[in-house]
């Protein structure tokens, strides 16, 4: 699933606000608690603990930056059921001054009874997939746009 959404902010801003994990839970609604799990610059390695409600119940997966390119891309992988795998592309726009952010979200795998669980219950997962990732879009716009 691909989402994407234009910010009036230039790359540099919008990563800034991406990769501030420490402050999801103040910028992303969807984020309850973060907890780094090193101490080191953002980029390949980088990890943490991340607590969402997505059903309504909480849920914590650790996630770990498995490619970095700032300020433009970065993968993040976990197990969440299932590998898997969430890429941001910020894509500068209006002559720089604004930023096309894409998130790329593919799950695959994980146990026999989590996959048929997955395909009888694909309407409700695929929507909070979406609800999930609007969201997060959103919380980065308004970030960027509270701090122009």
């Amino acid at each position: 699933m691909t989402f994407s959404r234009t910010i009036s902010a230039p790359p540099e801003k919008v990563w800034r606000s991406l990769t501030d994990v420490a402050r999801y839970p103040a910028l992303l609604t969807k984020v309850d608690a973060t907890e780094l799990l090193h101490h080191q610059t953002f980029g390949p390695g980088t990890s943490w603990r991340e607590t969402r409600r997505p059903y309504g119940w909480p849920v914590t997966v650790d996630l770990r930056v498995t490619d970095c390119r700032p300020p433009f891309r970065y993968v993040v992988e976990c197990f969440a059921g299932g590998h898997s795998v969430t890429e941001y592309r910020l894509v500068p726009c209006d002559g720089g001054r604004g930023t096309n952010l894409q998130l790329t979200y593919t799950l695959t795998g994980g146990s026999l009874i989590h996959r048929i669980n997955r395909i009888l219950a694909r309407r409700r997962i695929l929507a909070c997939i979406r609800e999930n990732n609007v969201q997060d879009l959103l919380d980065i716009d308004r970030a960027c746009g509270a701090t122009a």
